[in-house]
């Protein structure tokens, strides 16, 4: 049976495995980076943060029969804070004509922005290879698992949520728009300005042109990226086109990576949530291979965990006694119920 919990001290190991497949900027394959990630994800399920909007929320998705985790996702709570601004690439066009040659050209602008007040940003997002099509829809349980805490906790987030989609790489650690751009104007690798950004961006605010630069300059190899979405995120990203994000005219100013966002309440697995409280009959009989399925998260006992189960015919959730242990319910506890899209 698989879990979705908040990740644990124990998990470093598992966790630092699964980063070694992106070595992202929101998931590098950094022990000492991932230890003060999990401690700072710990303290953020267990309220003791001074400051809430400075809350991350790290999830492991944990395979109970082999005993390690095979995935994991994040949310954080505030994307640009006081100290700590949100950066964008600002995605616009120019149209230019000419009568007199009878031409007309359409170039698209890159423009560095910045807040101090941003949106909450879901991301991170990594499963292990062997378990893609697992029958328990462990991609959607990473992704609407972190909706299901959304919707319970909604004070603790921003009325906007945003997700960064990786865009094309040419190779681990090479990115065609940084070495176009980001790279002329820093000196610095890609795979170290993502890096260093994890820590602090205020280079991007020292360096960083601060007014339009035509994209249109830039080889076409690179013109074709900016937006784009890599393979591995396209999935991710049809899953949340499904619940309700949409693209915005933004790119990390890294990779060129597309951003995708919505108001948090109009998420259709924010709002389609549903509380109940569990029956006192565990269900015994099997359900369908072809039956619905949806996420079952509860916070009793005090943390969050969830699993993906079946519904019947009336959406009630169909819960073995397995599924009870594993989540720690019984009889008579609250639980709540998401569609997985």
């Amino acid at each position: 049976m698989l879990i979705l919990r908040p990740t644990a001290a124990s998990d470093l190991g598992d966790l630092l495995h699964l980063a070694g497949q992106l070595d992202s900027m929101n998931l590098p394959q950094d022990e000492a980076f991932l230890a003060g990630r999990i401690r700072h994800s710990m303290r953020s399920f267990s309220g003791e943060l001074d400051d809430p909007s400075e809350a991350l929320h790290q999830f492991a998705l944990e395979d109970r029969d082999a005993g390690r985790v095979v995935g994991t996702s994040l949310v954080v709570a505030k994307h640009g804070r006081p100290g700590a601004p949100y950066y964008w690439l600002e995605v616009s066009t120019e149209e230019r004509r000419s009568a007199e040659l009878g031409v007309r050209f359409v170039h698209q602008k890159l423009q560095l922005r910045s807040t101090e007040d941003g949106p909450s940003e879901i991301g991170g997002l990594i499963l292990d290879p062997s378990y893609r099509g697992h029958p328990e829809r462990c991609g959607k349980a990473l992704s609407i698992g972190r909706f299901a805490y959304i919707a319970a906790h909604r004070d603790a987030f921003q009325r906007e949520v945003i997700a960064e989609m990786l865009s094309p790489f040419e190779a681990p650690g090479k990115n065609l728009l940084w070495e176009a751009f980001g790279a002329k104007f820093t000196g610095v690798a890609y795979r170290d300005a993502d890096h260093l950004s994890a820590r602090s961006k205020q280079f991007i605010a020292d360096l960083f042109p601060r007014d339009p630069v035509y994209a249109t300059l830039f080889p076409e190899e690179v013109q074709k990226v900016i937006g784009e979405p890599n393979e591995t995120a396209k999935a991710a990203v049809r899953i949340l086109e499904r619940v309700g994000f949409r693209p915005l005219n933004q790119v990390d100013p890294f990779d060129g990576g597309p951003y995708y966002g919505v108001s948090r309440d109009a998420i259709t697995s924010v709002r389609e949530r549903r509380e109940l409280v569990l029956p006192g009959a565990p269900v015994s009989k099997p359900a369908g291979e072809d039956a619905t399925l949806a996420l079952l998260s509860t916070e009793a006992g005090g943390s969050f965990r969830a699993t993906v189960v079946p519904i019947d015919e009336e959406a009630a959730p169909i819960v073995s006694s397995e599924c009870r242990d594993a989540l720690g319910v019984g009889a008579g506890d609250r639980v709540s119920v998401t569609p997985l899209p």
